[in-house]
């Protein structure tokens, strides 16, 4: 059995100095064998920085995804050449980096990773056909391969969850980033795959995505822009727990993380 935790979106340079004092001790009260987070919005809830990537994997975290702020930073190029971080895979790759990886767990073991993304209620990218996209993926990953994550990172819960049952049998673990919301709804589908249509984000809980409610309340009510600026208190990480058999690859069990560490 191997016990995945995968975190929600990352927001903000707070949370990242949280997740490097606090993350060991959330693996061992746990027992967490293998950590991937969603860092789309890392540096500043609009994208990260190759310097955040390399905090966060330095602090445990074994793979980082992304989203559409994947292009937004000027070291991109830089951030895409970094081993352990994907962008979805049905974005243009003229910026180059990976859309999926298999990683060694041990010599005997593998966990195939998938980042793709949706393409409902992003305005400013243009992805390929998702679902297309992962069919051809997992065409590419060898049978041996028994552990299959996907984040689809969805800009509408019906679109994800339209992914969960596309999917369902063929992978063990979906999650659903972009909406920086945790939902009620994990569980495990055709006695394989594990699902939850948000998974959540790691920052204030005390705002709105992770970002300070009043200028983002200011924004909505009076239409005109205004910098967002990441809430850096009461932080918490949320996410979920997956138990993956690693001969079958099915999900055994699923559960949500919230924990607060400041």
């Amino acid at each position: 059995m191997i016990k995945i935790l995968f975190l929600g979106e990352i927001i903000g340079i707070p949370t990242i100095k949280e997740i490097q004092k606090n993350l060991n001790k959330i693996k061992d009260k746990y027992k967490i064998d293998f950590i991937i987070a969603n860092a789309d919005g890392a540096s500043d809830g609009y994208g990260i920085l190759k310097n955040s990537a390399i905090q966060l994997y330095k602090s445990g975290i074994n793979i980082l995804t992304c989203g559409d702020y994947i292009f937004n930073k000027k070291d991109v190029k830089e951030l895409l050449k970094l081993p352990f971080l994907l962008r979805p895979y049905n974005l243009p790759n003229t910026m180059g980096g990976k859309g999926y990886i298999i990683h060694d767990f041990n010599e005997n073991i593998k966990i195939a990773v998938i980042n793709i993304i949706g393409r409902t209620n992003f305005l400013k990218i243009f992805p390929l056909d998702p679902f297309h996209t992962v069919s051809k993926i997992l065409e590419k990953i060898d049978n041996s391969v028994k552990i299959k994550i996907v984040d689809f990172h969805g800009g509408t819960t019906s679109e994800i969850q339209a992914m969960h049952w596309f999917l369902a049998g063929k992978v063990s673990l979906i999650t659903g980033t972009h909406l920086r919301i945790i939902t009620s709804d994990y569980r495990i589908i055709n006695n394989k795959t594990a699902i939850i249509t948000g998974c959540g984000f790691c920052g204030s809980k005390h705002s709105i995505g992770g970002l300070r409610p009043d200028i983002e309340i200011n924004k909505i009510k009076n239409g005109q822009f205004e910098y967002s600026k990441i809430d850096n208190e009461n932080i918490q990480i949320q996410g979920i727990i997956t138990d993956i058999d690693e001969t079958s690859g099915n999900a055994i069990s699923v559960n949500l993380l919230k924990e607060n560490l400041n």
